[in-house]
């Protein structure tokens, strides 16, 4: 079958402000590393980034099934847009500080926030069931085409000519990208549990506190969904340990800097292209719940091997194998929500899911920035790793029965 003409548009936008993503993914660390030696302050602006997770994704939930989700998304990308203009206005006139980066990127990363979880909410309103692996595949393959094959060594080649040109071209890529998510129509009609939420025929609107309650107990009943949140919260916290402060890592442990780091993450973004490719068959062929638990046994092996083992050949090996099976494990989990979420509670549901699941990752950014100050950069993945390790001898015999049961 073929993806329907919406959803092209939406594949179209992602490709463009994925470009620009992967080239600010890689200048936004070099301009962090160029501002502070402190690997607690470089830790900070990870932390910045992520933070909104932690803090916004439950109220926005509500907010989502409030609102037209596609309005949410051009409004966001129309403020990263400003955003990211700033950051090149400053930097490019040397007026930009650590405190002020922080700020910037605390704010891209709220709206970060309300564009993911608005667009994991409106593909479903544009792409049949029974295509979601497809549709989730190929934007995700064509998010790491553009960001790390194209955007990242992009990014860090123009930071070394010409310091607030990767952040220009972000700015400008988010405006394209809200104006084809403005082109979009859905064509699938919202299925609706409205009544048997508020209890009225005529669908009256709860209050705000009842509607974030209605999608915290629905994923705290499902056994699964349940699981895979808290499993996947603890993994991102650990593995942020290390990757928050990756550029620092691939300098002063690996030797890697300038447009040698870019290189480096080009390489890496090879694994992402295929997992992207042949996530929908991999997750056909094994099943949901193999596909996760292998996923993240690789996190864990990946993690541990750059923390014992310093050098260029390990740190490429673990980082492309964990990015394909990151992408693989991305594709299998957000189709598995899309699919068995009722879409006029997705937002609540999915906002609480990705709050435990994505919003610690803030938590990992500072612990592994004070890990390092006091061990070194390689000491955040060995820890990460043990960390992972250890959640996913726990977690994967759960996610396995519970998978069986919902005949996953």
């Amino acid at each position: 079958m073929t993806l329907p003409t919406a959803f092209r548009r939406q594949w179209l936008a992602s490709g463009v402000s994925n470009i620009g993503d992967g080239m600010e993914a890689a200048a936004g660390p070099l301009l962090a590393a160029s501002l502070t030696n402190d690997p607690r302050l470089i830790a900070l602006v990870g932390v910045g980034a992520t933070l909104p997770w932690l803090l916004l994704s439950l109220p926005l939930g509500v907010v989502i099934d409030r609102l037209d989700r596609r309005t949410l998304m051009v409004r966001a990308n129309i403020a990263r847009c400003t955003l990211f203009a700033l950051i090149a206005l400053l930097a490019a006139t040397g007026a930009m500080n650590i405190g002020l980066l922080v700020v910037i990127v605390t704010l891209i990363g709220a709206f970060e926030v309300v564009f993911d979880m608005s667009a994991q909410a409106f593909l479903p309103s544009i792409v049949p069931a029974e295509m979601l692996e497809k549709a989730n595949g190929r934007l995700f393959a064509t998010e790491v085409i553009c960001n790390t094959f194209l955007g990242l060594p992009l990014g860090a080649w123009a930071f070394v000519a010409a310091i607030g040109v990767p952040f220009a071209v972000n700015a400008a890529s988010f405006g394209v990208a809200a104006y084809l998510v403005a082109s979009i129509r859905a064509t699938i009609p919202m299925s609706s549990n409205l009544e048997k939420e508020t209890g009225s025929p005529t669908g009256e609107r709860d209050s705000f506190r009842s509607q974030l309650a209605a999608g915290l107990r629905w994923l705290f009943a499902h056994r699964l969904l349940r699981t895979l949140a808290i499993l996947l919260g603890i993994c991102n916290m650990a593995t942020q340990m290390g990757q928050a402060l990756f550029v620092k890592y691939a300098s002063d442990e690996l030797g890697v800097t300038g447009r040698g780091y870019g290189v480096l993450l080009a390489a890496m973004s090879a694994g992402s292209i295929l997992g992207g490719v042949a996530g929908d068959r991999v997750s056909s062929r094994f099943g949901t719940s193999s596909t996760i638990i292998v996923s993240y046994s690789t996190f864990a092996v990946s993690s541990l091997a750059m923390g014992i083992w310093r050098n260029i050949p390990v740190a490429l090996v673990a980082s492309t194998v964990t990015a394909i099976a990151g992408t693989v494990w991305n594709v299998a989990t957000v189709s598995l929500r899309q699919r068995i979420i009722p879409s006029d509670l997705f937002g609540r549901v999915n906002s609480a899911y990705r709050f435990i699941g994505t919003g610690f990752i803030a938590v990992g950014s500072a612990v592994g920035g004070f890990i390092a100050k006091s061990h070194g950069y390689a000491a955040p993945f060995l820890v990460g790793g043990v960390i992972v390790f250890a959640a996913i001898s726990v977690g994967a015999p759960l996610v396995a029965r519970h998978a069986t049961d919902s005949d996953l």
